[in-house]
């Protein structure tokens, strides 16, 4: 695999003993740009595509951080904005967050691993929303409503990455319903309506509204090359319901749909602070429709032991469903197996990574159902 290329940030300060010991600190994993003022940041915004921002509130030029990365919201809007201040004040974020859209905080004093990880952290972040957007704009080009106006949806294309019927895609995503006949003047509301519905149907599986095999397979990569980039661990889990081919023959399709739809909320309902036990808001761990009846789960800065818990708290909650709801179905005659795999201590990439967690997933279901399973070393 050739190297991929290093995310480059931009980092503002105006104390050079502060900027110099920042761009150490972060030159070991990111291409590094350093201003000592808004304008020279505005000049490096001028010329680089850039990743991450990260700007001191107190500029010394008579220009506030907040209002630098304001500019950068405008000029660069998928750059991630990190706002160094020494205030605790709530209204000053607040001011951040409403007006420059800020992404993520350092308060001073901060350690070389408090910095790292929270540029670290926005790069990922960054990068997933970008995957997000291209997704959308492929659809919208697809439907005729993006980068021109309205027009004639396009013909899809068969068997196109992510698309329905193609290879590995979990399932055919429903087609936006069609639109009444329009008169002339009102096309534009008209295609302006379908917008909310296609950003959800390029990256979300229309059943069970996870996130679909495609985004999955991006947001991997993604995840990856931060785990790398900041020495972390990286989990694959994949969540396989035992028996669902023999449960749809026997309740019927429209059951076998909702018993997808249950799971898959309980999946993302056990993406929990394995310490506080409080639900994740980190949008960088990953929890998607990756086959039929196979669901895939991505969670960053996570070794073996807490993907395990994970597992084994999901494969609890679920022996003990009972479903449908409020028939007192007997326990256990749902179930799931899941295979763990963790990076880099089974795999070295992202290739092998699925490849350990299928292979282990297939291993557990040839022994029995009811089961997590951990990848070999």
């Amino acid at each position: 695999m050739s190297e991929p290329v290093a995310a480059k940030v931009l980092v503002v300060e105006d104390n050079r003993t502060m900027l110099a010991l920042m761009q150490y600190y972060l030159s070991k994993d990111f291409t590094v740009f350093l201003a000592r003022s808004a304008e020279e940041a505005l000049e490096v915004l001028q010329r680089e595509q850039l990743h991450a921002v990260v700007s001191d509130q107190n500029l010394g030029d008579g220009l506030m951080g907040v209002d630098l990365l304001k500019r950068v919201a405008e000029l660069q809007p998928h750059a991630a904005r990190i706002l160094v201040t020494a205030s605790q004040k709530l209204e000053d974020a607040q001011k951040a967050i409403n007006e420059a859209r800020v992404n993520h905080f350092l308060t001073k004093p901060f350690t070389e691993q408090e910095l790292k990880n929270t540029v670290g952290q926005a790069v990922h972040n960054a990068a997933l929303l970008s995957i997000r957007d291209k997704m959308v704009q492929e659809l919208k080009d697809q439907l005729g409503l993006g980068r021109g106006g309205a027009g004639k949806p396009a013909a899809g294309k068969p068997g196109a990455p992510g698309a329905p019927g193609a290879p590995g895609a979990p399932a055919a995503t429903p087609r936006p319903k069609t639109a009444e006949p329009q008169k002339a003047d009102a096309k534009g509301a008209a295609s302006q309506s379908l917008i909310p519905e296609s950003e959800r149907l390029a990256f979300r599986d229309g059943l069970t509204s996870l996130y679909n095999h495609r985004y999955f397979q991006e947001a991997l990569s993604a995840g990856l090359l931060s785990a790398r980039r900041r020495e972390q661990k990286l989990a694959l889990v994949l969540i396989d319901i035992d028996g669902f081919r023999r449960f749809n023959l026997s309740r019927g399709y429209a059951e076998g749909d909702k018993l997808l739809r249950r799971v898959a909320q309980m999946v993302t309902d056990m993406m929990e602070d394995p310490v506080t036990h409080a639900r994740s808001d980190n949008s960088s761990e990953i929890a998607a429709r990756y086959d039929w009846d196979v669901f895939g789960v991505i969670l960053c800065n996570a070794d073996v032991e807490r993907a395990r818990t994970y597992a084994e708290k999901l494969r609890k909650a679920v022996e003990e469903l009972d479903f449908p709801e409020g028939t007192g179905s007997d326990v256990g005659e749902v179930t799931v197996t899941a295979a763990v795999a963790v990076f880099p201590d089974q795999a070295r990439n992202e290739q092998e990574l699925i490849s350990a967690a299928e292979k282990a997933l297939r291993s557990s279901k040839a022994s029995g159902p009811n089961r997590v399973v951990l990848a070999p070393r």
